[in-house]
């Protein structure tokens, strides 16, 4: 009886602790014959439960969904120095334990957006040009750190009911163009992506197709961010990258826009075609005329636009995509710059009046089709407390 007591409270104990789904190696699953025969069965996840239909996302009874998220970038300084050199253990045990906080002090989360981060696909051996940029980016680091680190992520949040947006390793260059060695990096990268056993046809895996262009050089060879013969290259530049996954799977896909995914009045004019496309914009204070504490780094802006300007600003760069195609926003955070604790600086203030927070919510809501997340550090985020 003793025996039998101290097994069940040393169960007991155990349970306590945080439980993490299995993650195998590559090359290491189980055939199904080994299975227990009371082992629940694999979720299909190539049964999609999120499609694109006309302006929305919806759900297979035909309701409309809006996701919230944030976001994960594995690399030791966006990690708060959790771990170091090329650790992969333990990468992945760090930020399980940050889904876990932000989920367990009350984020009411429903998406991840996952930084595919170059500080694993980046040649260490090569010299450094930008740290996030595609200049040494090594095909078979990648291929090996996506069955390491950024697929057993993904398995892991999607056992905590979360859908996975999976952005490519950096960001855009300031000045792309059709053909250019950077849009030939992201066909090789989706291409990677989209053909992967576990994450083709996988419903609860999304694509960001890239992080922030900015400029594109147009038919008349100029760069600008916006511009009718601009936007008609945007609209061929990254009908590529789609027409290549395509080929591959059908996961929902997200397509940015130029000035850092601020401009989108082009895709109306050029819309990407295909199914399950949406449109990945990001939002700061200062952007779209709303209200700024301080200027952004990219775009500026400073305090007096209120609710007026901000819903000026939409109307006029992102309403015309937000009328046909569902919207994420992919980069938003605000607080004001007293904390320092955010990208944006801005107060949340008052829907209709002056503040960032409660004018980008009503306007986002009454929209009707905008996704959002908050891009503040994992960490702060896990400090909340109501």
């Amino acid at each position: 009886i003793l025996t039998f007591i101290l097994v069940l409270t040393s169960f007991a104990a155990c349970s306590e602790k945080v439980q993490y789904a299995p993650i195998n190696p590559p090359g290491n699953e189980k055939p199904e014959t080994e299975k227990p025969a009371d082992e629940p069965p694999t979720p299909d996840y190539s049964v999609f439960e999120l499609n694109v239909v006309g302006r929305y996302l919806k759900d297979n009874d035909g309701n409309i969904v809006n996701l919230h998220g944030f976001g994960q970038t594995y690399s030791p300084f966006f990690n708060n120095w959790g771990w170091n050199n090329y650790d992969v253990a333990a990468c992945l045990d760090y930020n399980k334990r940050m889904i876990d906080a932000v989920l367990a002090v009350g984020w009411e989360m429903d998406f991840i957006r996952m930084h595919m981060d170059p500080y694993w696909s980046d040649d260490p051996n090569q010299e450094s040009v930008r740290y996030e940029g595609h200049e040494r980016f090594s095909e078979t680091r990648f291929r090996k750190y996506l069955d390491e680190v950024f697929v057993p992520m993904a398995e892991y949040m999607i056992s905590k009911g979360l859908y996975v947006v999976m952005r490519p390793p950096g960001v855009s260059p300031e000045k792309i163009a059709v053909g250019d060695d950077y849009q030939a990096f992201l066909l090789k990268v989706w291409e990677i992506v989209s053909k992967h056993k576990k994450i083709r046809n996988n419903g609860r895996i999304m694509f960001e197709l890239a992080n922030e262009p900015i400029h594109i050089k147009g038919p008349d060879g100029t760069y600008a961010g916006s511009g009718d013969g601009h936007f008609q290259k945007m609209s061929e530049y990254f009908q590529a990258i789609v027409d290549k996954i395509r080929g591959n799977c059908r996961n929902i896909i997200w397509v940015p826009g130029l000035g850092y995914q601020s401009q989108y009045a082009g895709y109306a004019i050029y819309p990407i075609k295909g199914e399950n496309i949406g449109y990945a914009i990001h939002v700061y204070p200062g952007w779209y005329g709303s209200d700024a504490e301080q200027p952004s780094a990219e775009l500026g802006g400073v305090m007096g636009g209120g609710y007026e300007g901000f819903q000026r600003g939409w109307d006029a760069q992102i309403k015309p995509v937000a009328d046909f195609a569902p919207v994420m926003v992919t980069e938003m955070d605000w607080a004001p710059a007293k904390y320092d604790s955010s990208w944006g600086k801005s107060i949340t203030g008052v829907a209709g009046g002056t503040g960032f927070g409660a004018n980008f919510k009503y306007i986002a809501d009454n929209t009707g089709n905008v996704s959002w997340m908050i891009f503040t550090s994992q960490h702060l985020l896990a400090q909340f407390r109501d």
